[in-house]
C-alpha cells in the first residue's frame, strides 16, 4: 500500500513538472518575465503576433499548427499575461522585443526553432533572424508590415498600412447601412470611452476578414492594439533598424524564408516584387479570399502551403546543452517579481 501510495505521489510530481514546463513564466536574462504554453509535438515553431497584442488572436493558428508541430507562443512583453511594472521608451521597445525572442528561447533550451511572425511582428522576426545565428532554422512571414518608412525609396520590403479593403462578402449597400448605424450610436456614445473605440473597431473589422464570420475576433484584436497604444507606439518607432539590413542579412545568411501574403492586400504586385528583390530564393505563397488573417479566411490553402514549408526543417543534432545558468520557466500560481 505505502508503495502504491509513493508511485501515484511520483507520478503526479512528473505530471506536474511536465506542466510547468510546458505553460508558465519565463524569467528572461532580456529582463522580461514572458507568459508562455507549448502545445503538441513535433518539430518546435515560435509564433510571434502583432505589434501591441498578446497571442489570444492566435488560438485558432496555434491549435491547427499544433497537430503537425511543437509550437511556441508567448505574450510579448506588457501584453496579456505578461505584465510589466514599468513602460517606458527603455523598458519596451523594438530592441527589447527582439532580445525576448532569443532570451525565451534560452530560458526553454531549445536548440532550434522555425519563427512564424504575423504582421509587425515579421519586422522584429527578421531582425532577430539577422543575430540568431544556427538557432533559425527557418523564417515565415505572414502579411508582414511595418509603421516604419524608408526615406527617398520606393522599394518597401513591409507595407507601410495595415490596408485592406471591406470583405468581398459584403454589398455597399450593406456597408453603408452599417456606416450610418455606426454614425447614429456614436452620438449616444460618451467621447474617448471604451464603447465608443469598440463600436468603432467594430466596424473596421470588417477591413480586416475576408470571412465575416471572423468579425469579432479582428475586432477584438482592434481593441486590443488601442488598449496597448503606449506598447505598439512604443515597439514599433523606438530604435528600430533598417529593414533593408535585417532583410541583407537573411539573404547573406541563406535563412530558408516563405512569405504569405494575402490576395486582397492593397499593392500585392508591388510587394510580391519588392520580396522577390529582397530574397530571390524566398518562397512566396499569394492566398486567395483572404485578409489580414489568412489562416482564419481560407485555412485549407494556407496550411497546406506553410505546412509544405515547415516540413523541410532541419533539426540540430548532437547538440550539447551549455550548463549555463539560466532562468527557468515558472508554474502557473508560482509567479516570480518581474525583472526590468
Amino acid at each position: 500500500m505505502r508503495k502504491a501510495l509513493l508511485f501515484i505521489i511520483a507520478f503526479l510530481w512528473v505530471v506536474l513538472e511536465s506542466r510547468a514546463q510546458n505553460e508558465g513564466w519565463a524569467i528572461c536574462n532580456s529582463g522580461a518575465n514572458l507568459y508562455f504554453k507549448i502545445v503538441g509535438s513535433g518539430n518546435p515553431v515560435l509564433v510571434v503576433s502583432d505589434v501591441g497584442n498578446s497571442s489570444s488572436y492566435l488560438k485558432e493558428l496555434v491549435q491547427k499548427l499544433s497537430e503537425t508541430n511543437r509550437v511556441v507562443f508567448y505574450d510579448p512583453r506588457a501584453t496579456g499575461k505578461s505584465r510589466f511594472p514599468y513602460i517606458s521608451d527603455s523598458t519596451v521597445n523594438f530592441n527589447k522585443a527582439v532580445a525576448d525572442i532569443e532570451a525565451l528561447r534560452m530560458v526553454l533550451r531549445i536548440p532550434k526553432w522555425s519563427v512564424m511572425a504575423h504582421g509587425f511582428g515579421a519586422k522584429i522576426a527578421c531582425a532577430y533572424a539577422s543575430q540568431a545565428g544556427s538557432h533559425l532554422g527557418q523564417l515565415i512571414l505572414v502579411n508582414p508590415v511595418s509603421m516604419t518608412t524608408l526615406p527617398n525609396s520606393s522599394d518597401v520590403y513591409f507595407d507601410t498600412h495595415e490596408d485592406y479593403g471591406f470583405s468581398g462578402m459584403l454589398s455597399q449597400e450593406v456597408i453603408n447601412r452599417r456606416f450610418e448605424k455606426l454614425q447614429q450610436h456614436l452620438q449616444t456614445i460618451a467621447p474617448d470611452s471604451v464603447a465608443r473605440a469598440k463600436a468603432i473597431m467594430g466596424f473596421q473589422a470588417a477591413t480586416y476578414v475576408h470571412d465575416t464570420l471572423h468579425e469579432p475576433i479582428a475586432a477584438g484584436f482592434l481593441y486590443e492594439k488601442i488598449q496597448n497604444i503606449d506598447i505598439k507606439s512604443r515597439v514599433s518607432s523606438k530604435f528600430v533598424p533598417n529593414p533593408f539590413d535585417c532583410v541583407t542579412s537573411i539573404r547573406q545568411r541563406g535563412i530558408p524564408v516563405m512569405v504569405v501574403l494575402s490576395r486582397q492586400r492593397f499593392n500585392l504586385s508591388g510587394l510580391v516584387n519588392y520580396w522577390k528583390k529582397a530574397l530571390p530564393t524566398a518562397s512566396i505563397a499569394v492566398i486567395d479570399r483572404a485578409h489580414h488573417f489568412p489562416w482564419l479566411d481560407n485555412p485549407a490553402v494556407f496550411y497546406a502551403k506553410v505546412n509544405s514549408f515547415l516540413q523541410s526543417f532541419i533539426p540540430e543534432t548532437n547538440v550539447i546543452v551549455a550548463q549555463k545558468k539560466v532562468s527557468r520557466p515558472v508554474r502557473r500560481g508560482y509567479q516570480r517579481r518581474k525583472r526590468y
